[in-house]
Protein backbone atom coordinates (compact mmCIF):
# COMPACT_ATOMS: atom_id res chain seq x y z
CA UNK A 1 0.00 0.00 0.00
CA UNK A 2 1.05 3.72 -0.75
CA UNK A 3 2.26 5.25 1.91
CA UNK A 4 2.25 9.06 2.39
CA UNK A 5 -1.63 8.65 2.10
CA UNK A 6 -3.23 12.33 2.85
CA UNK A 7 -7.18 13.28 3.68
CA UNK A 8 -9.40 15.41 5.54
CA UNK A 9 -12.80 16.92 6.37
CA UNK A 10 -15.04 18.36 4.31
CA UNK A 11 -14.22 22.05 4.95
CA UNK A 12 -10.24 21.33 5.25
CA UNK A 13 -9.33 22.48 8.59
CA UNK A 14 -8.66 19.08 9.85
CA UNK A 15 -6.38 17.52 7.57
CA UNK A 16 -4.22 14.49 8.45
CA UNK A 17 -1.12 12.54 6.72
CA UNK A 18 -0.67 8.49 7.35
CA UNK A 19 2.71 7.02 7.32
CA UNK A 20 1.96 3.38 7.03
CA UNK A 21 0.05 1.04 5.48
CA UNK A 22 -3.53 1.04 6.23
CA UNK A 23 -5.03 -2.27 7.52
CA UNK A 24 -8.37 -3.89 8.72
CA UNK A 25 -10.13 -2.01 5.92
CA UNK A 26 -14.55 -2.66 6.56
CA UNK A 27 -17.74 -1.30 5.68
CA UNK A 28 -19.27 -1.24 10.01
CA UNK A 29 -22.82 -1.43 9.67
CA UNK A 30 -23.21 -1.31 14.10
CA UNK A 31 -25.75 1.41 14.75
CA UNK A 32 -23.39 3.41 16.66
CA UNK A 33 -21.35 4.48 13.58
CA UNK A 34 -24.91 4.69 11.44
CA UNK A 35 -25.71 7.31 14.35
CA UNK A 36 -22.31 8.98 13.89
CA UNK A 37 -22.29 9.34 10.28
CA UNK A 38 -26.19 9.06 8.97
CA UNK A 39 -25.07 6.37 6.73
CA UNK A 40 -26.79 3.22 5.75
CA UNK A 41 -21.96 2.08 6.92
CA UNK A 42 -18.72 3.52 7.41
CA UNK A 43 -16.04 2.33 5.57
CA UNK A 44 -13.20 2.32 8.20
CA UNK A 45 -9.71 1.71 8.29
CA UNK A 46 -7.03 1.05 10.80
CA UNK A 47 -4.06 2.77 11.39
CA UNK A 48 -1.10 2.60 14.34
CA UNK A 49 -1.66 5.72 16.00
CA UNK A 50 2.13 6.93 15.74
CA UNK A 51 1.43 6.91 12.13
CA UNK A 52 -0.97 9.17 12.18
CA UNK A 53 -0.13 12.94 11.56
CA UNK A 54 -2.56 16.00 12.24
CA UNK A 55 -1.83 18.88 10.43
CA UNK A 56 -4.11 21.80 10.85
CA UNK A 57 -6.70 21.50 13.39
CA UNK A 58 -7.15 18.71 15.17
CA UNK A 59 -10.63 16.71 15.73
CA UNK A 60 -12.93 17.26 18.57
CA UNK A 61 -13.53 14.14 20.04
CA UNK A 62 -16.77 12.67 21.56
CA UNK A 63 -17.30 10.10 23.46
CA UNK A 64 -19.92 7.84 22.15
CA UNK A 65 -19.56 5.16 24.88
CA UNK A 66 -17.18 4.91 27.72
CA UNK A 67 -14.81 3.19 26.03
CA UNK A 68 -15.25 4.69 22.22
CA UNK A 69 -14.11 8.27 21.34
CA UNK A 70 -15.10 9.17 17.78
CA UNK A 71 -13.33 12.45 15.97
CA UNK A 72 -15.08 14.84 13.75
CA UNK A 73 -14.29 17.75 12.45
CA UNK A 74 -15.42 21.07 15.11
CA UNK A 75 -16.16 23.08 12.25
CA UNK A 76 -18.07 20.89 9.09
CA UNK A 77 -18.85 17.81 11.54
CA UNK A 78 -16.85 15.20 8.74
CA UNK A 79 -16.65 12.21 10.90
CA UNK A 80 -12.80 11.47 11.00
CA UNK A 81 -12.16 8.78 13.56
CA UNK A 82 -13.06 5.74 16.07
CA UNK A 83 -10.76 4.61 18.72
CA UNK A 84 -11.40 2.25 21.06
CA UNK A 85 -9.64 2.46 24.66
CA UNK A 86 -9.17 -1.53 24.56
CA UNK A 87 -6.42 -0.69 21.86
CA UNK A 88 -4.65 2.35 22.56
CA UNK A 89 -2.38 1.89 19.58
CA UNK A 90 -4.59 1.70 16.78
CA UNK A 91 -7.17 4.51 15.46
CA UNK A 92 -10.14 3.55 12.72
CA UNK A 93 -10.12 6.62 10.16
CA UNK A 94 -12.83 6.96 7.61
CA UNK A 95 -12.12 5.56 3.92
CA UNK A 96 -13.78 8.35 2.54
CA UNK A 97 -11.79 11.37 4.24
CA UNK A 98 -9.07 10.30 2.30
CA UNK A 99 -7.93 12.62 -0.55
CA UNK A 100 -7.86 9.50 -3.07
CA UNK A 101 -10.33 6.89 -1.21
CA UNK A 102 -10.18 4.31 -4.57
CA UNK A 103 -6.56 3.64 -3.34
CA UNK A 104 -8.15 1.25 -0.54
CA UNK A 105 -10.68 -1.51 -1.24
CA UNK A 106 -13.00 -2.80 1.76
CA UNK A 107 -12.02 -6.52 2.60
CA UNK A 108 -15.45 -7.63 4.84
CA UNK A 109 -18.24 -6.07 6.54
CA UNK A 110 -18.23 -5.90 10.65
CA UNK A 111 -21.97 -5.66 12.41
CA UNK A 112 -23.44 -7.59 9.62
CA UNK A 113 -26.41 -8.33 11.90
CA UNK A 114 -27.09 -4.49 12.58
CA UNK A 115 -27.31 -3.66 8.75
CA UNK A 116 -30.16 -1.76 7.08
CA UNK A 117 -31.08 -4.28 4.09
CA UNK A 118 -31.76 -1.55 2.07
CA UNK A 119 -28.21 -0.85 2.28
CA UNK A 120 -27.18 -3.98 1.20
CA UNK A 121 -25.40 -5.03 -2.32
CA UNK A 122 -28.91 -6.61 -3.73
CA UNK A 123 -30.64 -3.74 -2.48
CA UNK A 124 -28.74 -1.06 -4.28
CA UNK A 125 -27.98 -3.07 -7.25
CA UNK A 126 -32.36 -2.96 -7.93
CA UNK A 127 -32.39 0.66 -7.37
CA UNK A 128 -32.14 2.79 -11.27
CA UNK A 129 -28.81 4.71 -11.44
CA UNK A 130 -28.53 8.23 -12.12
CA UNK A 131 -25.20 9.46 -13.04
CA UNK A 132 -25.39 12.92 -12.23
CA UNK A 133 -27.87 14.60 -9.78
CA UNK A 134 -31.52 12.58 -8.18
CA UNK A 135 -32.43 11.99 -12.21
CA UNK A 136 -36.07 13.34 -11.29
Amino acid sequence: MTIGLTGGCLCGAVRYRLRGTPFHITHCHCRSCRRASGAAFVTWFTMRVHELEWRGEKPVQYHSSAAVSRGFCPHCGSTLTYFHESDPEEIDITAASLDNPEVLVPEHHTWWEQRLEWGTANAQGALPVHQRGGGM
